[in-house]
């Protein structure tokens, strides 16, 4: 797909739909996520990932390291898509839990928005959204390779 000429957008779901089909196999590709919103002026994304059985952990939320997988990926895939650049390896990422994600909600918002882009590294934020309630169960901030 020519870069130049595809809408971020556009650019955004193909690949996702790479991730989601040509990687199922891979914790990425099993999560199963979508683009809910994308805006280029905000450097700025949302992934709805549906809540899935195999990520709840003993208390019957969603297990806080699949929540911060989920982060990683929303946050790189902003740092990529807005660069246009290589897919960014996480140099180091870090979180807050705010409240438990339960369940039964279906599924999770993540949002990422590139905060800055240098040559040689980038930075991200994220938020993760309970939709039932529109409050935020966690935060997290991230730096990424340029390579």
């Amino acid at each position: 797909m020519d870069e130049t000429t595809v809408s971020t957008e556009q650019w955004l779901k193909t690949e996702i739909e790479f991730i989601n089909r040509d990687m199922a196999h891979t914790l990425n590709g099993r999560m199963q996520g979508e683009l809910e919103a994308c805006s280029e002026q905000e450097r700025e994304l949302t992934l709805r990932f549906p809540l899935l059985d195999w990520e709840v952990n003993g208390l019957g939320t969603l297990h806080g390291g699949m929540l911060n997988t989920m982060l990683d990926l929303a946050m790189s895939m902003a740092v990529y898509c807005f660069s246009r650049r290589s897919i960014p390896p996480t140099v180091s990422m870090t979180a807050n839990y705010l409240r438990p994600v339960p369940m039964d909600g279906g599924f999770v918002l993540i949002k990422a928005r590139l905060t800055s882009l240098g040559k040689r590294n980038a930075t991200a934020y994220g938020e993760a959204i309970v939709p039932a309630t529109g409050k935020t169960a966690c935060t997290a901030i991230g730096t990424y390779a340029i390579v």
